[in-house]
């Protein structure tokens, strides 16, 4: 048996494929993920506004998770959709988001931004800073983990 000529066909083989990822990675591009999220995020804020709390609930994958400061997370797409209740019930329906950073892959992004949330009143409910990873779920963005770092300002 001619092991150089073994060796050869697989160093060949191994340079394909990691040719072949390469290219497919290619296909990847931050910017067009970015215009992605923008449009979840004016997305999400749409759907505040029309106080539609399933259609919230839907941009968040099934196994997603909001992590609270000092208080329980919140876990799965019901659990979701319930806390976005709440918030319609309470008359939170103005919100605007910032992205300020995003990193990651054709898989999952972190999101750094800024933001508010308000009554429709216009009265301020909550200012400040958030991170979420978002997931591709059948081809669309869906947000996995939701944090939200209130400033007080």
């Amino acid at each position: 048996m001619n092991y150089r000529a073994i060796n050869v066909v697989i160093a060949i083989v191994l340079l394909i494929s990691c040719e072949q990822k390469i290219a497919e990675g290619d296909k990847f591009s931050l910017d067009t993920a970015n215009k992605e999220i923008e449009e979840r995020l004016r997305t999400y804020e749409d759907l505040l506004a029309k106080g539609d709390a399933e259609g919230l609930a839907q941009i968040y994958a099934k196994d997603a998770e909001i992590l609270h400061d000092g208080r329980p997370s919140t876990k799965g797409r019901e659990n979701i959709k319930e806390a976005f209740s709440r918030m319609v019930r309470d008359s939170i329906t103005s919100s605007s988001f910032k992205t300020t950073g995003l990193w990651g892959n054709n898989e999952l992004l972190v999101e750094q931004g800024s933001g508010f949330f308000a009554h429709t009143t216009g009265k301020w409910k909550s200012n400040g800073t958030y991170l979420l990873i978002w997931k591709k779920v059948d081809g669309e963005w869906q947000i996995f983990r939701d944090t939200w770092f209130d400033t007080g300002e």
